[in-house]
């Protein structure tokens, strides 16, 4: 139930956090140039009100949609949404969050239902009408009837909560916000919840003080202050870097590991935020946008001219309540005064992997020298500790010479090619269900803090002591000095790249094997497969004679490590819509490499024997010397 509510909520915020920025804009606009502004300005104010009416809905409504069908789904989404914020009065902020999934799922389906039935050369037409029809419908629909039931439920919603403020008991949000919090779910009651609410107060009242219900840093940095004042051990020395990424950078995620160690501290968290919004309360102070993240700067940013003392003052009363209610829990708990909160690590390092496990359960595994090309820090949204995390350890890596590429995603979007996922124990669960429904190989490393944990050091020793260093550096076997080597650069053709005598398979499949062959060699990253086929939709990438050679979109540039080729032989062949391949040569180019790459290719298998000899040969080295 956990991991579902889980699932529910990250669906919710992924909507809204990615036009975060577009929000603080807006805010920062309202907040300035209003007639109640810092400076005052008539002409710039009169983007507030379309901005507010349309822009905001219409990002939320592209994003939802995108979210469940790539870009198709996210220009549907917009159309759809249209009927719906047209037929309301309101800012259809919930609207959008519903138009936008539902239009990315009809013209999923529908894309579904079609794939392969669709006559070569009309691709295109079908394409662009069947989203003009269904987005029309859709919108005549929202038009008359959903955008009534939703300005409803909205209207509802805006009720319940203006009567909790009316009734000066808005602080007992924290009773349900809190709890949700340190089960990673803040970003979805923050931002699914919340921020939407809140701008409809905002475009009525000019404030809410719903965006100070769940960024407010003071409940959070009190537990970090007085684990720093009566903590020991890896307690104490972790956090005073948290104290300061949880006031001035607003992730956090960071505090949620000391509550989950001593869930009794989570009184103490809402204590603290009681009565910073009571004190909200009886002195009317809210901000004119979202705080995102919630730190100390960005509450100062969105308070309206005039609170931004209060709102300070705050966010103080949340820190002092919070440090005075979690001291005497932390002082007299053993648990925090020794190591004992650090995770044991006694002999061979070992990881949780899910590569064989049965129900994507985690099992124990060993971890392979030289097999580490990505760590992936994972958390919920992707964004904030995970983000902290996987710069912290690259820069050790980094100076210790280590070359392995460290990036953060969100538990929901952990790469196929991920070699270790790094996540924090609530969500370690869902990591391993990812990592084995991308039928990856990732093994798991469960952490409880992301700036200072006993399994990071683990991982990082394993890494270090295993030789894993920068191209060109060895270890020197009588001083264990790193020096400099020459090393020769990889092959642009392997012998594992090159693949004979494959059986007939879909075009699709065919991409996705050149892309994952490429990935496997270390040429790319594993989202280049993905371009590959985002490409092959654009235009097909069948030359004649029998070869296709697929390769990514320009925007996967990024993904690419090193100039590669992949030879994979078909001598049944791949039906390239109506063409027969029987060739398909993968490639990967640094730059501009590929197009280098794409005229030596022609240039070689342009002789028609040569071609064909590539299409029947037993001799991998025939191949290579060829195109060598």
């Amino acid at each position: 139930m956990q991991q579902e509510i889980q699932k529910f909520g990250r669906a919710l915020s992924a909507m809204v956090m990615p036009n975060i920025g577009a929000f603080i804009a807006w805010g920062l606009i309202t907040a300035i140039f209003i007639d109640s502004g810092w400076w005052p300005n008539k002409h710039i104010a009169q983007l507030v009100s379309p901005m507010l009416k349309y822009l905001l809905p219409l990002l939320i409504a592209y994003t939802a949609g995108k979210n469940v069908a790539g870009l198709r789904g996210g220009v549907i989404g917009a159309v759809a949404s249209m009927g719906i914020i047209i037929g309301s009065d309101i800012p259809m902020f919930m609207g959008a969050m519903v138009m936008g999934p539902l239009a990315g799922w009809c013209i999923k389906r529908f894309d579904r239902l079609v794939e392969g039935k669709v006559r070569q050369g009309f691709e295109m037409l079908v394409d662009n009408f069947s989203l003009g029809i269904i987005g029309m419908l859709l919108a005549i629909v929202g038009y008359l009837f959903i955008g009534g039931v939703v300005s409803w439920l909205v209207e509802a919603a805006s009720a319940g909560v203006n009567f909790l403020l009316a009734q000066r008991l808005s602080p007992l949000l924290s009773l349900v916000v809190d709890p949700c919090k340190v089960l990673f779910l803040n970003n979805a009651v923050n931002h699914g919840i919340m921020t939407p609410l809140g701008i409809e107060q905002v475009s009525e009242m000019g404030q809410s003080m719903l965006f100070l219900v769940d960024p407010n840093p003071g409940p959070g940095l009190g537990i970090l202050l007085a684990c720093w004042v009566f903590g020991r051990g890896n307690t104490r020395q972790s956090a005073p870097g948290a104290v300061v990424i949880q006031l001035f950078g607003g992730i956090h995620e960071i505090y949620f590991p000391y509550v989950l160690a001593k869930p009794v501290l989570l009184l103490a968290v809402i204590g603290g935020n009681i009565c910073a919004l009571l004190f909200c309360t009886l002195l009317d102070i809210g901000l004119v946008a979202p705080a995102s993240p919630g730190s100390l700067i960005s509450i100062i940013l969105m308070a309206p001219k005039g609170k931004t003392i209060l709102a300070i003052l705050a966010v103080v009363v949340g820190t002092v309540v919070s440090f005075l209610l979690s001291s005497p829990m932390i002082k007299h708990t053993p648990d925090f005064q020794g190591d004992t909160d650090e995770l044991p690590h006694d002999g061979p390092f070992s990881l949780t992997g899910s590569g064989q496990a049965q129900d994507g359960l985690a099992t124990d595994v060993g971890l392979q020298a030289g097999t580490v090309r990505k760590i992936v820090f994972s958390c919920d949204a992707g964004m904030g500790s995970s983000a902290l995390g996987a710069t912290t350890f690259r820069k050790r890596l980094q100076q210790a010479g280590i070359p392995i590429e460290v990036i953060n995603t969100a538990v929901n979007d952990i790469p196929s090619d991920a070699d270790v996922v790094v996540c924090q124990q609530v969500l370690s669960e869902r990591a391993a269900q990812r990592v084995a429904s991308m039928g990856g190989h990732a093994q798991i490393v469960n952490i409880r803090n992301f700036l200072k944990d006993a399994a990071l050091d683990g991982l990082f020793a394993h890494l270090r002591d295993n030789a894993c260093l920068v191209p060109g550096w060895t270890v020197c076997g009588n001083t264990g000095e790193r020096i400099i080597l020459p090393t020769p650069p990889k092959d642009m053709l392997q012998s594992d790249g090159v693949i004979l005598g494959l059986p007939s398979e879909s075009k699709e499949e065919a991409i996705r094997r050149a892309g994952e062959c490429l990935v496997a060699l270390g040429y790319v990253d594993g989202a280049y497969a993905d371009s590959m086929l985002e490409r092959e939709r654009l235009a097909t990438t069948y030359m004649g004679m029998g070869l296709a050679i697929p390769h990514g979109t320009s925007e996967a540039k990024a993904s690419v490590r090193s100039s590669g080729i992949v030879v994979l032989q078909y001598p049944e062949s791949v039906d390239f819509d109506g063409e027969k391949a029987r060739l398909v040569i993968g490639i990967a180019g640094v730059g501009d490499a590929h197009l280098e790459m794409l005229s030596h290719i022609a240039e070689v298998l342009e002789d028609e024997a040569v071609m064909e000899q590539f299409c029947t040969t037993n001799d991998k080295q025939q191949i290579i010397d060829r195109l060598r």
